[in-house]
């Protein structure tokens, strides 16, 4: 698998003042590996915001080394993968799902096509994990020429997991993705899934049911993000919420007339706000408030105990997906990404990942049959 465009020579492409700046605030670098690289400078910076990082490291010389580093992860982007989860609804707890899939996968999967500028680096492959579950995965490469210095080939990993749940009446679908493209060909490939299950009699619906904007009212949607914050066990537990966005719904009808919150009339649309701010953390904790507007991303932080890895962890919850540039949120789906890991044991890091996907994911469906129970 390539790792990096062949034409492109470190040594002589270094960028410095407003030509890094423009590489930095691009999609191609995130924000941690731009507090990574100040770090390695001896620059420690309280905010994560690329208003707040990229002037700063955009000030510095990079060495050869810095700069190879910084571009090199941009490459392959094995960081910011996001995770959602669809379900399929099973005919009979007998159903064999697994076989029919293995047996047939090359013609389920075989009129997806990709869009120009794509192919695949590794082609879709359908194997059995020791636990039992499906695993499909693959990369795609894509030729990206966003930018005036550089052409590069960029890979992005995607996976789709399948397991029957615990009523073994249904499959669960988790996804993992890393770019818009590799979103794009997860939902043509559970598309593709449904279709042939349904027709060979395997599950009751052709499209799997996923969590979506849509499934809430205002209030049980805070609600629903509000029992992430009840995750208590002894390996995986909650701390306090990080930051939390809301947007003003206009069609809520007018605010209270009521000092602490009458200032977002006609003033405010979208606000981040931080968990420690007592003055607006109100806003999660006043039910008869919900109504008015929508909470749409929330990031918590959870202390975590697997073994002799111990730490916190970020974890980002948001509706993603939006088409258009405006509020509407509609048809998007839920999912959660792991913002921040502390430094761990190379050997032991992607079985804490693997961890904590699986508490979030329990506490996540919890949560959603906490909140609407006939669901």
């Amino acid at each position: 698998m390539k790792t990096a465009a062949k034409q492109f020579d470190y040594e002589r492409a270094i960028l410095w003042g407003d030509r890094l700046r423009i590489l930095l605030n691009s999609d191609h670098i995130s924000r941690g590996e731009i507090v990574e690289t100040l770090k390695e400078k001896g620059i420690f910076v309280g905010s994560t915001d690329k208003s707040d990082t990229v002037p700063l490291l955009s000030a510095c010389l990079l060495t050869p080394n810095e700069f190879k580093r910084l571009i090199e992860k941009s490459f392959i982007r094995e960081s910011g993968k996001k995770y959602s989860s669809d379900k399929f609804k099973l005919t009979s707890p007998e159903a064999d799902w697994k076989a029919e899939l293995l047996d047939n996968f090359d013609s389920v999967i075989g009129g997806i096509t990709l869009d120009e500028g794509r192919e695949f680096a590794s082609e879709p492959e359908i194997s059995v994990d020791a636990n039992g579950e499906l695993r499909i995965a693959y990369s795609l490469r894509v030729l990206d020429f966003s930018t005036d210095f550089i052409e590069q080939e960029m890979t992005y990993p995607g996976e789709i997991r399948l397991k029957q749940s615990d009523n073994s009446l249904e499959i669960e679908a988790n996804k993992f993705r890393t770019s818009k493209d590799t979103n794009r060909l997860n939902e043509a490939l559970t598309s593709a899934i449904g279709k042939f299950y349904k027709s060979r009699g395997v599950t009751t619906n052709e499209k799997p049911e996923a969590i979506i904007f849509d499934d809430f009212t205002n209030s049980e949607r805070i609600r629903f993000f509000l029992q992430l914050t009840s995750m208590r066990t002894p390996e995986f537990s909650f701390k306090e919420i990080g930051t939390f966005e809301i947007i003003r719904d206009q069609e809520a009808g007018a605010l209270p007339k009521e000092q602490r919150i009458e200032w977002m009339e006609g003033h405010v649309n979208k606000i981040q706000i931080k968990g420690k701010d007592l003055g607006k953390i109100f806003l999660l904790e006043e039910p008869a408030y919900y109504q008015y507007y929508y909470l749409v991303k929330m990031t918590a932080i959870y202390a975590f105990k697997f073994g002799t890895s111990v730490g916190d962890c970020s974890i980002e919850f948001a509706f993603s997906g939006k088409a258009s540039r405006d509020d509407n949120y509609s048809r998007t789906v839920f999912d959660f990404s792991i913002e921040k890991l502390p430094r761990l044991e190379e050997g032991s890091k992607n079985q804490v990942r693997k961890s904590i996907i699986q508490e979030i994911q329990k506490g996540r469906d919890a949560a959603f049959k906490h909140v609407k129970p006939s669901s």
